[in-house]
């Protein structure tokens, strides 16, 4: 049995090591089903393997994989998110409202606020300034108990953007798991009603993946996390 009691921190349990769980689920469910020898022998190694930090290699493996997509998925939507909000041209907050997000953080960050026509003229130089607004607040938002929207909206997108970037992993796996749950019966192709109930169910697997877990289903938690960040002004 894998305690998960052991990642202490949130953040590391349900954005990281969640995600690589559930790449693996198919797989060990499988080999349960068709080779419960096997997979009784496999149960005591992984208990070893996690007994050394197995658990924390695949909460990094999962992560880097998010992190390493993170910058193309920048692109597609425009920019990161936590910066775009803050733009003129970004529809996501009411002008006036963000005028008045602009001038609180010009004041509290001690960085001056780009106007419109600035912003027209010089994007790049405006997205400067908003990246280190959006630093300011990520810092400024780091208390979890004071500020728990933000941590849960940063927990959900670290898990979107993580299992996105594991999602090719996950659909081999549950194909793998098809193999090894046909492969006993290759010869005769009789199947039990919990084989025929686990194939349907990694078939579904596999399509969830497939066209529901894209970019824009990061996206969209992405864009919770950042409204939630910039919110964070309106309260004392």
């Amino acid at each position: 049995m894998i305690d998960l009691s052991k990642i202490t921190d949130p953040y590391e349990r349900k954005a990281r090591l969640y995600p690589a769980l559930i790449c693996l689920f198919p797989l060990m469910m499988s080999i349960s089903i068709s080779y419960p020898q096997i997979y009784s022998t496999l149960s005591a190694f992984v208990a070893l393997v996690i007994a050394v930090g197995g658990m924390q290699l695949l909460a990094h493996l999962a992560r880097d994989k998010g992190k390493n997509i993170e910058p193309k998925l920048y692109e597609e939507w425009g920019g990161m998110p936590s910066v775009a909000i803050l733009r003129y041209n970004d529809q996501s907050i009411p002008t006036p409202a963000k005028i008045k997000y602009h001038n609180v953080l010009a004041s509290e960050s001690k960085i001056s606020a780009p106007t419109e026509s600035y912003e027209k003229k010089h994007p790049k130089k405006a997205d400067a300034i908003y990246t280190s607004w959006s630093d300011f607040l990520r810092g400024k938002a780091r208390d979890e108990k004071k500020y728990p929207l933000v941590f849960t909206e940063l927990v959900n997108y670290g898990f979107r953007r993580n299992l996105f970037g594991i999602k090719w992993f996950c659909i081999f796996s549950a194909f793998t798991a098809i193999v090894i749950l046909v492969l006993p019966q290759i010869n005769h192709f009789v199947f039990s009603e919990i084989q025929i109930a686990i194939a349907l169910f990694l078939l579904i697997y596999m399509m969830i993946f497939i066209f529901v877990i894209n970019s824009n289903w990061v996206k969209t938690v992405a864009n919770a996390y950042a409204k939630s960040l910039i919110e964070i002004l309106n309260i004392p």
